[in-house]
């Protein structure tokens, strides 16, 4: 997948359209494109080249996406992590793949200054809405950058895109690598079995470092969707959105539906925007199933 031609030829067709909606507040194509290139142009100034292996370690927010796209239109192979690792997981995971850089956002029981000393690989560490005046600030650098496409970097189908990793659950963490090429599976499998199109409304609570995460990302820039990002899931949360944004579809694991089941407010919210929902990870209740469909007419 060519991230740079996608993402600028949907903002060609949907400049002033919102792509993402979070807490609330709209973002348009424009200001994605703006926001991803800008970025783009800040990471090559400060020395990220092609086929650096950058890790993004943030919740869910519009500036995991901006990373993401930023990345990939340099030709960098991204490393997704999950927000809930601890500090020693990290250092487990970044000396593995020889991350070169981290995107990070500060919190509780995890010192930046100590991942950096314990990862030998880690040269830079980029930090949102930093406490530190010794991090480089993710705001600086963006700014620090022209809102153009990066010229005269040649990314080819076999270059390394991504690396995920897995969630360990018979041992360590593995590495999963994909290739630029494998970034444009999903997209299309989408289009042929669900007809995704730009009157599409999605909302996305799962983590947007999981491979789930990324498929909202793809379908967003390649199909002119609205996106509606939520920072975690919280059940009402979910289908006051719904209601609100006229979402038409999304992906949630089965312990999330049934949590939506549970609520005593659940058949009080009118669903009716809604064409399908993806349910994985995990086998399904066909009853649940049937009892959400009643709700989902379409």
């Amino acid at each position: 997948m060519d991230v740079t031609s996608v993402l600028s030829n949907t903002t060609k067709k949907y400049h002033s359209k919102p792509a993402i909606i979070f807490r609330d507040q709209p973002i348009s194509f424009l200001e994605l494109y703006d926001h991803v290139f800008k970025l783009a142009q800040g990471l090559l100034k400060i020395g990220i080249k092609k086929s650096d292996k950058v890790a993004i370690y943030l919740p869910n927010n519009p500036e995991y996406i901006y990373s993401y796209l930023a990345l990939f239109s340099i030709g960098a192979t991204v490393v997704p992590l999950d927000y809930m690792l601890t500090e020693d997981e990290l250092v487990s995971i970044l000396s593995h793949c020889q991350a070169r850089c981290l995107i990070a956002k500060e919190k509780e029981r995890l010192s930046l200054e100590s991942l950096k000393n314990r990862v030998s690989s880690l040269e830079e560490i980029i930090v949102l809405e930093p406490t530190k005046t010794n991090s480089r600030p993710f705001q600086k650098v963006l700014d620090s950058g022209r809102p153009l496409p990066p010229q005269n970097i040649s990314i080819e189908d076999k270059d390394s895109a991504l690396i995920m990793y897995t969630s360990g659950t018979t041992g360590a963490p593995k590495g999963i690598l994909l290739n630029y090429r494998h970034l444009d599976g999903s997209p299309k499998a989408m289009e042929y079995f669900v007809d995704l199109s730009e009157n599409d409304v999605k909302l996305c609570c799962l983590p947007l470092s999981h491979s789930g995460g990324l498929v909202y990302i793809q379908n967003c820039i390649c199909y002119g969707i609205t996106l509606i990002l939520m920072e975690r899931f919280q059940p009402l949360e979910f289908l006051k959105n719904i209601q609100k944004h006229k979402v038409t579809c999304f992906h949630l694991v089965p312990s999330m539906y049934y949590a939506i089941l549970h609520l005593k407010e659940f058949e009080s919210f009118d669903l009716s925007s809604l064409r399908w929902l993806v349910v994985f990870g995990a086998p399904s209740d066909p009853h649940s199933l049937r009892r959400f469909q009643q709700y989902c007419p379409k």
